[in-house]
């Protein structure tokens, strides 16, 4: 199933595109949209900010360009404005997933064990607190807080790895409880009654499995949809950075071949 979008937070904002390209939005500052303008900031200090309208500052200075940069920029602040809102809730969505998952296979076998399902919801909440430090989202602005990336709590990935595992223990107890119950009641002889629990079974993985899979390949189309919208954005960064020398400092857009990266890798290896 494909649910670690979320994960993908921790170490970069990303989103890669299954064919030919890695795109990814490389935040060490904040950034910062608001409904006028969107800001890059350190320490809450702006590196940048440019304006709707396309008005550009650095180090909170007035930047003067011409009214096709003043385009280019505004074109560029738009489009960070509009894939923070779509990770944002991207995000939000592949977390909602991976805890509906894990839920409807805790109903399904009866596990009604109060510890696991909090060491479950223990995982869950840190995985969204350790979101919500990252992606802040009001009713006027978003904030993605690129400077806490380094420093989110490690431990979440043993944390929930050693929750699954529990968990796992108290679906197999009580998968065998419910195999012990089709063999000595239900309708039909023995045979019957275990081929109809088998098939019980057997339908809820298939369901689960449709159901995740769909959920996940739309979450994965979402994504594309933000990697082919940075490639856009990456071709708007370095025309920008052409016409503002100031602005290459502050590269936040990488776009790589596969292709590359994997012949890159390849000859790493061969040394």
């Amino acid at each position: 199933m494909k649910l670690l979008i979320a994960a993908t937070l921790f170490s970069s904002i990303a989103m890669a595109h299954e064919s030919d390209h890695n795109c990814s939005l490389e935040l060490h500052d904040d950034l910062l949209v608001q409904r006028a303008d969107v800001q890059l900031l350190r320490s809450d200090t702006p590196l940048w900010r440019i304006s709707d309208q396309g008005q550009l500052w650095i180090n909170n200075q007035a930047v003067d360009t011409d009214a096709d940069t003043a385009v280019l920029l505004q074109k560029y602040q738009a489009g960070l404005r509009d894939n923070a809102e779509q990770t944002v809730t991207l995000v939000a969505d592949a977390v909602s997933m991976a805890s509906e998952a894990l839920t409807r296979v805790m109903a399904q076998f009866e596990v009604d064990n109060g510890e696991a399902q909090a060491n479950i919801d223990r995982a869950l909440n840190k995985m969204r607190t350790n979101l919500d430090q990252i992606l802040l989202r009001s009713d006027n602005s978003i904030r993605i807080n690129g400077s806490k990336l380094a420093g989110i709590d490690n431990g979440f990935d043993d944390e929930m790895s050693k929750a699954i595992e529990e968990s796992v223990a108290e679906i197999t107890g009580n998968a065998l409880m419910l195999v012990g119950k089709a063999m000595s009641s239900g309708e039909g002889n023995f045979e019957q009654r275990m081929e109809a629990f088998g098939k019980k079974m057997e339908q809820f993985g298939e369901e689960l499995e449709a159901d995740m899979n769909a959920r996940g390949d739309q979450l994965e189309a979402r994504g594309q949809q933000i990697c082919s919208s940075l490639q856009q954005l990456d071709g708007l960064e370095a025309q920008i950075q052409a016409k503002v020398p100031a602005m290459q400092k502050f590269d936040l857009i990488q776009v790589s071949d596969r292709k590359d990266e994997t012949a890159s890798d390849t000859a790493s290896s061969a040394e």
